[in-house]
């Protein structure tokens, strides 16, 4: 599979849903696809009506200019149909006709919807001309015509009332099994709708004009247009594999239709794929599915970017925080000064040289600080190219005798047996909370009468510019502390020190912070 093959999101359905989603994600530098297979429902409709800006256009002209319109935006548009759907471990495998496999982090549903019509000869062929269904796309054109309302269901009455505003003459065709409610039977009465009872034979038509319906009783009902409710279906065979099934839409007990499920933000089901249009709504006007697939769009670009950022941030922890990122920064020139930390210094200096444990040693500098001050020093890292260059640095200084290394990884690392007079662990820092179980593993390696020395950056350096996007990663010292045992510890330190830094981007000095915990394991 190509690169070309792979899209941010594939849009099933280049209706006004469809292309208005894509025109959305299109301008938010999205790779998207466009599977069309060029069967819109109003494509039997002359015009388009109640868009505002396009009134009266060609429903296939509108869809040809939006296709122009997101192709500009580098949008792919491509005449096909897709037959399956399937998840994979990155998003998903859309399928077409013509073979064609491509993927996507997301789908959006767009397409879908057949309409059933009654079974009444001769209706079909005049679908969308003089056979009409909604008022606010075709009403205006038929006003003041003579128009039969087909009651096949419960939307009888509400079509006869919205039908009666727009002609006098207006008689709603009740066919059998039907039966309208009351109010509805009153209603048609109060406004002079007319009802006839029995389902018509027939559409008759002279040449291609209407003439009306035949009635059930052989008579002919004269009439310039004809009002139906179809039953909008929702076809989701290619979404098998993802168990989406359509839900059923009723009305006063009956189904007039279905649709795909969604949340408010335009979500299926199943994570990661996304509908918008008359698939979720049969009611929907042409407006109105563009506006919906707008809306729908703008809340999955804002899902994926905010994967996006994820993903950011796991790569960014992964080299702040895996071993990998670690073994290629020590395997370089050296990047620390060499000089002892300072808080190191500060509290340890008074110490009585025993055994240390310098967790995190880097390359070095801390080692050889206290194995010149007597102690016998474990350097722990997980990274061998750092344990490596303590090593030399150790030989180097004449303290190699004094500094043995061992890797591990403190995450997970337990003592076992051993025990420590002095544990510090100088600026080693984790996500989320996690320098709390880390503390309380290094606590479990200090002996009776030894020191626990934690150092790390205070949150409050953030203000400084020079720990962006860490803030989770900070700790106050006082935050430790529920990793030492009641009744086991001393706190004999708990402040956080300023003192002043290069700047590394201005070189200028400015005042940072260090969080300093210091306890002693009572004996």
């Amino acid at each position: 599979m190509t690169e070309n093959d792979s899209f941010d999101v594939v849009v099933v359905g280049g209706g006004a849903a469809g292309l208005s989603g894509a025109m959305t994600l299109g301008r938010s530098r999205r790779r998207v696809l466009v599977v069309d297979a060029g069967e819109p429902r109003n494509a039997p409709a002359g015009h388009a009506h109640n868009y505002l800006g396009r009134e009266g256009v060609p429903p296939l002209d509108l869809l040809a200019d939006g296709r122009a319109e997101v192709e500009a935006y580098g949008v792919e548009v491509t005449h096909d149909r897709v037959t399956a759907v399937t998840r994979t471990d990155h998003g998903f495998v859309a399928t077409t006709g013509s073979g064609r496999e491509v993927t996507a982090r997301r789908v959006l549903i767009t397409a879908g919807v057949v309409d059933e019509l009654p079974e009444v000869p001769g209706l079909t062929e005049r679908w969308g001309r003089d056979v009409l269904h909604c008022p606010y796309c075709h009403g205006w054109e038929v006003r003041d015509r003579t128009i039969a309302v087909l009651a096949t269901g419960p939307v009888a009455g509400h079509q006869g009332l919205l039908f009666r505003q727009l002609s006098d003459d207006v008689v709603i065709v009740v066919a059998d099994g039907v039966e309208l409610p009351p109010a509805d039977v009153e209603r048609m009465a109060a406004i002079g709708v007319r009802l006839e009872y029995g389902t018509p034979r027939e559409v008759v038509t002279e040449g291609d004009r209407l003439v009306g319906l035949r009635l059930a009783d052989g008579s002919l009902l004269e009439r310039e247009a004809i009002v139906v409710a179809s039953r909008p279906q929702v076809r989701l065979d290619f979404l098998t594999s993802l168990g989406l099934s359509p839900q059923t839409v009723d009305m006063g007990g009956a189904a007039i239709g279905s649709v795909i499920a969604i949340d408010p933000v335009g979500t299926t089901s199943v994570p990661g794929v996304y509908a918008a249009g008359n698939v979720t709504d049969i009611s929907m006007t042409l407006i109105g599915s563009a506006a919906h697939g707008n809306r729908v769009a703008a809340f999955v670009n804002a899902d994926l970017a905010a994967e996006d950022a994820d993903r950011a941030v796991a790569e960014r922890r992964a080299e702040m925080f895996e071993q990998p990122a670690w073994e290629e920064r020590y395997s370089g020139e050296r990047i620390w000064s060499g000089r002892v930390n300072p808080q190191l210094e500060a509290e340890a200096s008074s110490l009585t040289p025993g055994r240390a444990l310098d967790v995190g040693c880097g390359e070095g500098a801390d080692a050889i600080w206290l194995a010149r001050r007597g102690w016998s020093v474990t350097a722990l890292d997980f990274a061998v190219a750092a344990l490596e260059k303590t090593t030399a640095h150790a030989t180097e200084a004449g303290v190699g005798d004094r500094v043995t290394t061992r890797r591990a990884d403190v995450r997970s690392w337990e003592p076992g047996g051993e025990r420590w007079d002095l544990v510090s662990s100088q600026f080693v820092h984790l996500p989320d909370g996690g320098m709390v179980d880390v503390t309380r593993r290094l606590a479990s390696a200090v002996a009776p009468g030894g020191v626990l020395l934690v150092v790390g950056h205070h949150p409050d350096d953030m203000a400084t510019g020079l720990r962006h996007g860490h803030r989770s990663f900070l700790f106050t010292p006082e935050s430790l502390i529920p990793a030492l045992e009641d009744g086991e510890w001393e706190i004999e330190v708990c402040a956080v020190r300023p003192r002043t830094a290069a700047d590394p981007h201005s070189g200028e000095e400015v005042t940072v912070r260090d969080s300093v915990l210091r306890a002693r394991r009572l004996g």
